[in-house]
């Protein structure tokens, strides 16, 4: 059965703000409720390019992503890795959050092996590195930047390429049903309304979340 999720996205500007967003979300969500974020995600597009043409929009983007929990885990092998698959968002209909489709599962083993198995081929990484909030078993709340790495999949290496000041918020709802869609996003509107004052949580038009392949 097909995965969705829900979701609402922000922008914070400047630490006094980075602070106001913190200390409500821990009001709302309990001082026990924030962790590091610190993930490592890898993505990859098919070896073969499909010809120019209505199949190409078939072709799809798959992500390897590790949480570092500790300094151990900078290495690649002492790692757990998830292979995910976000399909592209549902048009609006009348929402006011992203949904989209979102299968997730637990590798072992040669993972970057199993990728050239599927026929894919790395195409560039990222770092995210920040907080992370949970909200009554429902609702991820994460605040991060986003890095890039000089040496690949050497995370030692990453750097900041987006202002200093700058933070991403992002609000996910736990991976759901279709018919569950719609209580979904009436719990991630009612968590915008408590962040009001604070932070714009926006719906973020599908057309830029597409998971299109740019082949070079």
């Amino acid at each position: 059965m097909a995965a969705y999720e829900c979701s609402l996205q922000g922008i914070i500007q400047g630490e006094k703000q980075k602070k106001a967003v913190i200390d409500r979300i821990l009001g709302i969500a309990g001082n026990n409720s924030m962790f590091d974020l610190y993930e490592h995600e890898i993505v990859f597009t098919p070896t073969v390019q499909t010809p120019i043409g209505p199949a190409r929009n078939d072709d799809v983007i798959l992500r390897l992503v590790s949480r570092i929990e500790n300094e151990q885990q900078i290495s690649l092998k002492h790692r757990q890795w998830y292979l995910s698959m976000q399909g592209n968002p549902e048009p609006q209909r009348g929402r006011s959050v992203i949904v989209r489709p979102n299968t997730r599962v637990q590798l072992g083993g040669d993972v970057f092996r199993y990728m050239k198995s599927l026929g894919y081929s790395y195409s560039f990484e990222v770092v995210r590195r920040g907080q992370l909030f949970a909200y009554e078993k429902l609702l991820k709340i994460t605040i991060s930047q986003l890095y890039k790495v000089k040496t690949k999949v050497d995370i030692s290496t990453a750097y900041l390429f987006q202002p200093e000041d700058m933070w991403l918020v992002e609000v996910t709802s736990i991976p759901i049903t279709q018919e569950h869609v719609s209580q979904m996003a009436t719990q991630l509107q009612k968590f915008k309304v408590l962040m009001n004052g604070i932070i714009d949580l926006e719906y973020v038009d599908n057309r830029a979340l597409q998971n299109k392949i740019s082949y070079s």
